[in-house]
């Protein structure tokens, strides 16, 4: 009898061990993933106040074209409005991409392979559209130069800096998530 209790004393602190294993391994995960998903939110929630304040973009862009008082050619205001369409509009589609992307990225139910393929994806997707800005952006400032209003040129590069200065300020921020340990 005190046999047959010691085996079933046993079984059952067995079975506990088992639960409390099962319990650790569930905790370690969702602390994993916390650590994983918190950068990933970060960006996701970056690409969504993207997605919001680009549309706003063009109304300023109209209104800062009136107030300067464009004295180009006609081709050149036509171009001018444009490539600010094509890059408002390119801006806004890749921001709702990269939402897109980016929810394809489930760290907690994807296996590793899969998360890093969605991930390379997204980075690939990011830098073409990078790109693409930066050529819109560079045929935009030719167009812009070759009008010399100067008070327009004034506001490109000061719009330049500062474009230059944000985007450098998102990159490092991205870049230090992802040299956290």
């Amino acid at each position: 009898m005190e046999l047959e209790e010691l085996k079933n004393r046993w079984k059952n602190l067995d079975n506990h061990i088992k639960e409390q294993d099962k319990k650790i391994k569930q905790l370690t995960d969702q602390i994993i993933a916390g650590k994983v998903k918190s950068p990933l939110q970060t960006l996701r929630i970056h690409c969504i106040i993207s997605a919001i304040i680009v549309p706003f973009l063009l109304p300023f862009f109209f209104w800062a074209y009136n107030f300067v008082g464009l004295t180009c050619a006609d081709w050149q205001k036509s171009l001018l409005y444009a490539l600010t369409l094509l890059f408002v509009g390119f801006s806004f589609a890749r921001e709702l991409y990269f939402i897109y992307d980016l929810s394809k990225i489930d760290i907690c139910k994807d296996t590793v392979i899969e998360s890093l393929r969605h991930t390379i994806k997204f980075r690939r997707h990011y830098k073409w559209g990078v790109f693409i800005d930066l050529i819109i952006g560079i045929a935009f400032i030719i167009v812009a130069f070759s009008a010399l209003n100067k008070e327009f040129m004034y506001g490109g590069i000061v719009g330049g800096i500062f474009g230059g200065f944000l985007g450098s300020q998102i990159i490092s921020l991205l870049q230090s998530h992802n040299q956290r340990p």
